[in-house]
């Protein structure tokens, strides 16, 4: 069984295993068609998470159930899916007070994780991680249904109006998915903000968004004008890089919304928290994916990435298995805005 295992912080290899793992009453098996490189992979990558503690290596997958185990949410072998929080049990605290996305770890849904050829994920009557994927969505398009769900979580909190201009700061592939998603739900003008040259180079290639370059000293008087002066309704924080968070607090309009969806691992020299009260700001955090579904229990997020399927193409690089290292390398670099490894 091949596997793309992180050794240490700095090191990956691949590997041929004959490791194996049984299938539990709770659990399913998939076979792992391709997974997407996610920020917290190279959190772990670059020794930023502590890699002792962690069961799983990629959660971004796509594939065939092989064992449905006790067929739990109506998986049976040889459905096609795609790693996506789905279901939670409804009965701990956090779902009784509608943070299902709190539900579980991924350690206690994955293991050993999207990056190795076969996974257990955990899918029982009141958790599960996998949704059904229809025939013509491919497997590469629908291993970003998880990194997608987040950036919906995102959309949500955004709370947009008709017509809000929103400033996106990070365009990673949750913040670029999050603005195609806003898009869709009725925002007005949208705006990529980044200071990578690699990343505003390949996100213009795409030729999906307006961005601006947060290097150049006037970035800000870019923004009004291409907001015609009348300022940012919304703003997202998707960098990861904690003194953005005071730019974004700049940016906001008076009485505006700014929705933190990073993982942050630093503080904030000289923070300046005056604006929340003077400009009376609401902020909201955001974190990972959450069940987001229809009337009828099915994913809605399914709906989204099979409407922006082309647009998400545009994000996605294939990295066949064999060169799974460099997909790595160039997710870290920016030269990939969602690296994908395809088994």
């Amino acid at each position: 069984m091949r596997k793309v295992k992180l050794i240490e912080p700095g090191k990956l290899v691949l590997e041929n295993t004959d490791e194996m793992f049984g299938v539990t009453d709770s659990t399913v098996m998939v076979d792992v068609k391709a997974c997407g490189i996610c920020g917290s992979d190279l959190a772990l990558y670059n020794g930023r998470r502590d890699l002792s503690g962690e069961h799983y290596f990629g959660h971004e997958f796509s594939g065939i159930i092989l064992d449905e185990g006790k067929g739990a949410n109506g998986m049976k072998k040889g459905m096609r899916v795609a790693s996506e929080l789905i279901k939670g049990c409804g009965r701990c605290w956090f779902c009784r007070n509608g943070l299902q996305n709190y539900c579980k770890s991924l350690n206690d849904a994955l293991l050993p994780g999207g990056f190795t050829e076969q996974t257990l994920v955990t899918n029982t009557d009141a958790y599960s991680f996998l949704t059904p994927i229809p025939e013509d969505l491919d497997y590469v398009t629908a291993s970003v249904m998880e990194p997608a769900n987040c950036a919906f979580h995102v959309a949500m909190k955004a709370d947009v109006k008709p017509g809000d201009n929103v400033l996106v700061f990070g365009l990673g592939a949750i913040g670029f998915i999050a603005a195609l998603i806003l898009k869709t739900l009725g925002a007005g003008k949208v705006i990529g903000a980044d200071r990578s040259k690699l990343r505003i180079e390949q996100v213009r290639k795409t030729g999906l968004l307006d961005v601006v370059d947060t290097a150049d000293a006037n970035w800000l008087d870019q923004v009004k004008e291409m907001t015609a002066q009348e300022g940012l309704d919304v703003v997202i924080e998707a960098t990861g890089a904690p003194a953005v968070l005071q730019d974004a607090f700049t940016a906001a309009r008076t009485g505006g919304r700014i929705v933190v969806p990073s993982v942050y691992f630093g503080a904030v020299d000289g923070f300046e928290p005056l604006p929340i009260m003077r400009k009376e700001l609401t902020i909201v955090g955001s974190k990972g994916p959450a069940p987001q579904l229809k009337a009828d229990g099915t994913s809605a997020v399914l709906d989204k990435v099979i409407q922006l399927k082309d647009e998400l193409n545009k994000l996605i690089t294939v990295y066949d298995y064999k060169d799974a290292l460099q997909a790595f390398a160039d997710a870290r670099s920016g030269a990939a805005i969602k690296a994908v490894v395809a088994f």
